[in-house]
């Protein structure tokens, strides 16, 4: 089971809530400081009930929390949730708030890792690459959603890659914001049962460069499988891209091999698209 969070608050005068962002108004605020398992690091404990969790791909949920407390979360923080008084280890919180009912009370806490668009230097920046897998897309939407508002922001091009044509997510409301914003806003995806992984081939990079004739100039941001991840920013590295244009998040598969061909198929599509001579 995998997981996207949805924050809504509840109080005298609610928060302006989508599926991806939260616009703080005034709102009661009563948190619990609690240390970590072990003492230090300390970190805010919030109070709020599950509303509903919506299923909104093959195996991927999207949880509707109330809280009466002011959160000011930014798209690509982590925080630590679980069902109040419960102590049931990682590998099952999924498979609880999945079948958890409305009313369920959680604890969540903890602002874990730098939002995505604090990571990208826009004055250098003339487009942003963002690779997802599975559920690593809702950060980038809500990244998206914001950078949309923003004039100066370089146009972003998403690449979700799935399993799956039944693990899409929110292929509609992408669709939208693509169709509205032509010029700032493009998606495509890769379902990695019929197409191979975005590595398995030079044919399958095109998808990588296809948009990307900013040589130097082009931010990548890598979230989801960590296979993914690592074989990007190694074949990234190799490529010249420069340390501070690739911002990463992996959520599990963190300790998988790393398939040196695929970094350097990566490698060498970038190489070639921005005319550096791979290391």
């Amino acid at each position: 089971m995998k997981f996207l969070v949805f924050l809504s608050a509840v109080a005298s005068q609610q928060c302006a809530t989508n599926a991806f962002t939260l616009l703080k108004q005034s709102c009661t605020h009563v948190p619990t400081s609690l240390n970590a398992a072990g003492g230090p690091p300390q970190y805010e404990k919030f109070q709020g009930t599950l509303n509903r969790a919506d299923q909104v791909g093959d195996g991927s949920f999207m949880l509707h929390i109330d809280t009466e407390d002011v959160v000011e979360y930014e798209p690509g923080h982590v925080l630590e949730m679980k069902a109040k008084d419960d102590d049931i280890v990682n590998g099952e919180k999924s498979k609880q708030f999945s079948t958890s009912k409305s009313g369920t009370p959680v604890q969540f806490g903890g602002k874990f890792h730098v939002p995505i668009l604090e990571g990208i230097d826009v004055d250098t920046t003339k487009l942003v690459v963002m690779i997802s897998t599975g559920v690593g897309v809702g950060p980038c939407i809500g990244a998206i959603e914001k950078a949309l508002e923003q004039e100066a922001f370089p146009p972003i091009d998403l690449i979700a890659s799935y399993r799956t044509k039944g693990e899409i997510l929110f292929r509609d409301y992408l669709d939208q914001l693509q169709k509205e914003n032509a010029d700032k806003f493009s998606w495509k995806t890769i379902i990695s049962s019929e197409q191979g992984r975005i590595s398995s081939s030079a044919d399958s990079l095109r998808v990588l460069t296809d948009t990307n004739s900013n040589a130097g100039l082009t931010h990548y941001h890598l979230i989801g499988n960590g296979q993914m991840v690592s074989e990007f920013k190694a074949g990234l590295q190799q490529a010249g891209v420069k340390e501070d244009k690739v911002t990463v998040e992996m959520y599990f598969n963190h300790k998988a091999e790393v398939d040196q061909d695929a970094v350097d198929r990566i490698a060498s599509a970038v190489a070639l698209e921005t005319n550096a001579v791979p290391q």
